[in-house]
């Protein structure tokens, strides 16, 4: 269950839209989630909406107008190792959909299971273990 919340500067086309949230989702699928577990938001601001620092941490060039600012919350206790290939796997599909990877922040939040509902108004299932 990773929510993606993907927020950007507005003016990006539908098509570009769809080019990114299928990236995030076939790097979701990679990184082992189910491909029917698909959740993700887009939210786009005005220029003047949205302010980083073009260049931290030391990049090795300034981010672009196309930068990506992603949240992906996930369910507590999911390992580093799994957040890390989430994360390269994020990294890889984006570039193949045209964003640079320079362009691409991502911020991991954890949320316990015991606090959401995926729907029909009961709690979400504690996560298998295999």
């Amino acid at each position: 269950m990773p929510l993606f919340t993907v927020t950007m500067k507005a003016g990006r086309t539908a098509d570009e839209k769809n080019a990114i949230s299928r990236a995030i989702h076939a790097a979701s699928v990679k990184a082992g989630y189910p491909e029917d577990d698909m959740f993700q938001r887009f939210l786009c601001l005005e220029p003047d909406d949205l302010k980083v620092d073009l260049n931290y941490p030391g990049l090795p060039k300034p981010r672009t107008e196309k930068m990506l600012m992603i949240e992906v919350l996930v369910s507590s206790g999911t390992d580093t190792a799994r957040k890390t290939r989430l994360l390269a796997t994020l990294v890889e599909a984006l570039a193949d959909a045209g964003t640079d990877p320079n362009d691409v922040m991502v911020f991991f939040g954890e949320i316990d299971r015991a606090s959401s509902s995926f729907g029909g108004g009961r709690l979400a299932p504690p996560v298998a273990t295999a």
